[in-house]
């Protein structure tokens, strides 16, 4: 007989893990149709080292706590913690000891003082149709803020009444949505502000202010029930059950769903059932395996690859994937080591055999700290298609870890994605995006439609919220701005006047300090292309790294039909006679495209 979806799971006695103290109490969950909130019996609050197999990294200084509304009845909420290479340090085989330091020093990860720094990600996700209030406390019992004005809830364009406990946290009213919620909450006595000399971030003195970020980030995942038709029918023919622990090969089975109960697993190299090697494997389904299911307090150290060729596939439920065993850029036919490869280094979403006609539907899953590009699936993929929903990504400290591919006709919305690469690719036709919450590190823009020509048309990109973003200088090849494209990927190619992109991107609000809302190599002509309602709260960057600075320059042949409107920095409107390089927008665009763009107010 199938497990339920949810299980109720307690704390155990107090143990020392890592460092650190896991503090003694009797956990308190609740799971209706009202609120449903989880906890694991191995949290283990550990800052600097590999937390062990079946445990699960806990954040070290919230405790998460969810009532309805006013009832003033609070259930636990178990806050997961991720850190930069996952205590790994910069090691070069899953086989070599932790801080080891055996990857190249030519390479760079994307990691550079943020470990140095103690930087965290911190999130607890729940389930809920009514309204609630969200309590968050310092588990060692200081005040995390004075006053709730020393509280700001991120994406700032959403507002929440906040109210401060008498025991040092805080309250937060989170209305039903549903649409979920997706926010961080940052306090003012935590905030790191990163400085850039134009080459790498600077500690001591000097350098210009590129971004500030908590240190201890928490964010918040008020997600909605999932769909009637988003949960599988399971029985014991259907479905394969896993059982939490190790999992060496085979252990998914063949049967057409996937089910992963609540509980830790964690992917060993097969070795017959015996304690294996961590980030040396993972899972390629059976070709008859269409659905993932990954149930609430479900946390899977592993990735998945599918086979089939059915018509619509799966991966749904409020369960975790994590990447946090592999190695950066982790390469499957390099025993897993750090050897990067457009073709073979993991993905935590994959499939090496997509036919034309095949749709994956992605509803509800968070991952963690990915190795690599987070999603592709190869094979015939310009006639697929995707749909992605309450999507969560955290701890992609690692360069190339973006969001996922949106393939033509896609559909993606109410997703919260922390990327240290492109965030959303357009780079198919037909496209819809709307409801995002970006979180950026130092690596390519928030919108990639460059590396190769494109002929695209109908993509509508809606209600984005950049809530973070820390560049370390103004570039062009891995653009440092909100709306990019990257020069040709591969040399010996040219321009295409007669190909074009075509879209329309509006509602976009970037807070805090802000890179350039365009640096484009324009690789094809760009024919209606329509950006509007961008907001530029707390302005855009103006130091001597450019980094604030818009760029297009000239491009053998091609048009820039570019129309701008309700543009505003710091609240002014960006407009035909202030929109250069040394005024208010900070534009410069070549001269020769001339007549064929604008701006309006």
């Amino acid at each position: 007989m199938l497990l339920g979806l949810i299980v109720t799971l307690v704390w155990l006695p107090s143990l020392i893990l890592g460092a650190a103290l896991v503090p003694f109490r009797n956990n308190n969950t609740h799971c209706g149709t009202d609120i449903c909130t989880w906890w694991h019996q191995t949290g283990e609050i550990n800052r600097d080292t590999p937390v062990l197999p079946g445990n699960v990294r806990q954040s070290h200084r919230y405790a998460v706590q969810i009532s309805k509304a006013g009832q003033n009845k609070f259930y636990d909420s178990f806050v997961y913690e991720t850190i930069p290479r996952n205590g790994n340090g910069r090691i070069y085989s899953p086989l070599d000891p932790p801080n080891s330091n055996t990857l190249n020093s030519t390479v760079d990860d994307g990691i550079s003082i943020e470990s140095s720094i103690g930087l965290n990600m911190a999130w607890t996700q729940f389930e809920y149709s009514e309204d609630v209030d969200v309590k968050i406390i310092a588990i060692d019992g200081s005040c995390l803020a004075l006053s709730p004005a020393n509280v700001v809830i991120r994406p700032v364009s959403v507002s929440y009444a906040v109210s401060k406990t008498n025991d040092g946290g805080i309250v937060i009213q989170v209305p039903a949505d549903k649409n979920g919620r997706k926010f961080s909450v940052e306090f003012d006595s935590d905030l790191y502000t990163f400085r850039s000399d134009g080459n790498e971030y600077v500690t001591s003195g000097g350098g210009n202010v590129v971004g500030v970020e908590p240190t201890n980030a928490l964010v918040i995942f008020a997600s909605a029930f999932i769909p009637a038709n988003m949960v599988p029918h399971m029985n014991e023919r259907n479905t394969h059950v896993m059982k939490p622990g190790p999992i060496n090969n085979g252990d998914w089975g063949s049967k057409p769903i996937l089910y992963f109960p609540p509980g830790v697993y964690y992917m060993n190299q097969d070795t017959s059932g015996k304690s294996g090697r961590l980030g040396s494997n993972h899972m390629i389904l059976d070709p008859n395996t269409y659905w993932v299911h990954l149930a609430p307090g479900a946390y899977v150290k592993g990735t998945i690859e599918y086979s089939t060729q059915r018509s619509l596939f799966y991966t749904t439920g409020h369960g975790i994937l994590s990447g946090e065993n592999y190695v950066y850029q982790a390469n499957v036919v390099e025993n897993y080591d750090a050897v990067k490869s457009d073709l073979y280094s993991l993905r935590m979403w994959w499939h090496n055999n997509i036919t034309a006609g095949q749709t994956w539907y992605c509803v509800g899953p968070t991952i963690n700290a990915p190795p690599f590009n987070t999603m592709d699936f190869n094979g015939d993929d310009t006639h697929i298609s995707s749909r992605i929903s309450d999507y969560k990504q955290v701890g992609a400290y690692f360069y190339q870890t973006d969001g996922p591919e949106i393939y033509p006709n896609s559909i993606v919305h109410d997703v919260f994605w922390h990327v240290n690469d492109d965030a959303i690719k357009l780079y198919y036709s037909g496209s819809t995006v709307s409801r995002v919450t970006i979180w950026k590190c130092l690596n390519d823009p928030i919108i990639q439609m460059g590396w190769y020509t494109r002929n695209i048309s109908g993509i509508v990109v809606d209600t984005l919220n950049v809530i973070h973003s820390r560049y370390i200088d103004a570039n062009m090849v891995v653009p440092t701005s909100i709306i990019g494209a990257s020069p040709f990927y591969m040399g010996g190619l040219s321009p295409d006047s007669s190909q074009s992109i075509s879209a329309t991107i509006s509602n976009v609000v970037c807070e805090g300090h802000c890179p350039s809302l365009f640096r484009i190599n324009a690789l094809q002509s760009y024919k209606n292309f329509v950006v509007k309602n961008v907001s530029f709260p707390d302005g855009l960057q103006n130091n001597s790294l450019g980094i604030g600075e818009s760029n297009i320059p000239a491009s053998p042949g091609v048009t820039m039909d570019l129309q701008i409107s309700n543009w505003t920095v710091s609240g002014q409107p960006v407009t035909m006679q202030n929109f250069q390089s040394n005024s208010l927008g900070q534009l410069d665009i070549d001269v020769s495209y001339w007549g064929e763009w604008s701006i309006s107010a």
